[in-house]
């Protein structure tokens, strides 16, 4: 979508070409661009490598300006070709074919957008493979950084010496377990707003109140070895929960992806968080931008952000509940209340009507039935607290272990 262009003082510019972790970056200003982003990480992974492509927005702007119809393919020294599809619902480039990087072979990324634009990076090559040696959870309690809950933390060392830079994401998986399940489904039939009748049906339902949802982390988080007399990433944390989130109430489950990265990638994406901390290369509201190995074939004076790496890539799972800390239980995700209305309590002196609002929370609000009575008197609560599937899924992971 084309957006009307506008003067936006942007504070910081990053130029960055041959670096090192501890090279002094050229700051200066520029009037806002619309520029394309590219952030690619293909890995020693045999799977569908994906390309993330998109384009800059003023600070104000949240969206995500995603950038389709481009041609993309990954060349690799030894003359292999991966060509790239634009996949609609995932909004990002994925691999018509898996494939893995491969070491001593150098990979580049080639990029033609939909106005005949082509963009192309540095060669790169995959970093030593480092296998992360330990994931693991303890308790932490810290006045000052207010925490007080779970801290997973990562140990890893490289006895070669040749991997000192590393990234870190995890995706966290955790069991829902709805405190309020219904037995029913409810229907309204036969409403009649002159005199405010109606009619409730209740039929039978298996209830939904066991469900899994996972997420995925977001911001960058680094970790470095060049500073250490030891080439050994120890005690490192990758995650942090509240004895309070709701997360850890029943059983909760954290993947940590381990990344080997090269001193410029790691360069990049450490300058990308301190420019202003974004969740993401793809949250373009950010106050400047980070020129990475990324350059235009077209015009090379055009500004390009992202970078295109390879990266040797190990993962752990850790499983845990909250009574394994000896925590008392957190809060459901909500505050559940049962209401009771009466269907044949109509208005009051005092104006409120039972069956009104009965029928309102119902018909608006999607509360669900628990009972009623021979009086016709009901027993609702909101669907969060009810049917899980409200707001997450009951397909068990394949992954997952009770």
């Amino acid at each position: 979508m084309m957006r009307t262009k506008f003067l936006y003082i942007v504070l910081f510019l990053v130029t960055l070409f041959q670096w090192s972790c501890t090279e002094p970056y050229e700051i200066e200003t520029v009037i806002y661009e619309n520029v394309l982003v590219v952030e690619s990480t293909i890995t020693d992974e045999m799977k569908p490598q994906i390309v993330k492509l998109s384009r800059t927005s003023p600070l104000e702007n949240v969206d995500v300006l995603l950038e389709s119809n481009a041609t993309v393919h990954v060349s690799s020294s030894d003359g292999q070709n991966y060509e790239f599809y634009w996949n609609n619902d995932l909004g990002y480039y994925v691999s018509y074919n898996p494939f893995n990087a491969q070491p001593n072979i150098s990979y580049t990324l080639s990029i033609n957008t939909a106005d005949g634009k082509n963009y192309t990076s540095s060669p790169v090559v995959l970093p030593p493979r480092v296998e992360m040696e330990q994931i693991y959870a303890e308790t932490i309690t810290d006045p000052n950084q207010k925490k007080d809950g779970v801290q997973v933390l990562v140990n890893t060392t490289d006895p070669t010496g040749n991997s000192k830079y590393f990234r870190y994401e995890y995706e966290e998986t955790y069991k829902i377990v709805a405190p309020n399940p219904t037995k029913y489904y409810t229907q309204i039939i036969d409403y009649n707003p002159d005199e405010g009748t109606y009619k409730i049906i209740l039929s039978p339902r298996i209830p939904e109140e066991i469900c899994y949802s996972t997420e995925i982390s977001t911001g960058i988080t680094q970790a470095s070895t060049s500073d250490f007399s030891e080439n050994k990433v120890f005690r490192f944390p990758v995650r942090y929960l509240s004895k309070l989130d709701s997360k850890i109430q029943t059983r909760y489950s954290l993947l940590v992806k381990q990344y080997v990265q090269s001193v410029e990638a790691f360069t990049f994406y450490k300058i990308i968080k301190d420019l202003g901390s974004i969740q993401s290369l793809l949250s373009q509201g950010q106050p400047g931008y980070a020129s990475g190995n990324m350059v235009s074939e077209t015009n090379p004076e055009e500004k390009v952000l992202g970078f295109f790496e390879a990266s040797s890539m190990t993962s752990k799972r850790i499983y845990f509940n909250y009574d394994d800390f000896g925590f008392k239980k957190p809060p459901y995700f909500v505050e559940c209340e049962i209401l009771q209305y009466d269907y044949y309590k109509g208005p009051s002196p005092f104006g409120f009507n039972e069956r009104e609002a009965l029928y309102d929370r119902i018909t608006y609000d999607d509360y669900q039935v628990l009972s009623v009575n021979s009086r016709l008197v009901y027993r609702i609560v909101q669907p969060e607290c009810s049917v899980c599937t409200y707001f997450s899924s009951n397909v068990k992971p394949d992954f997952w272990e009770d």
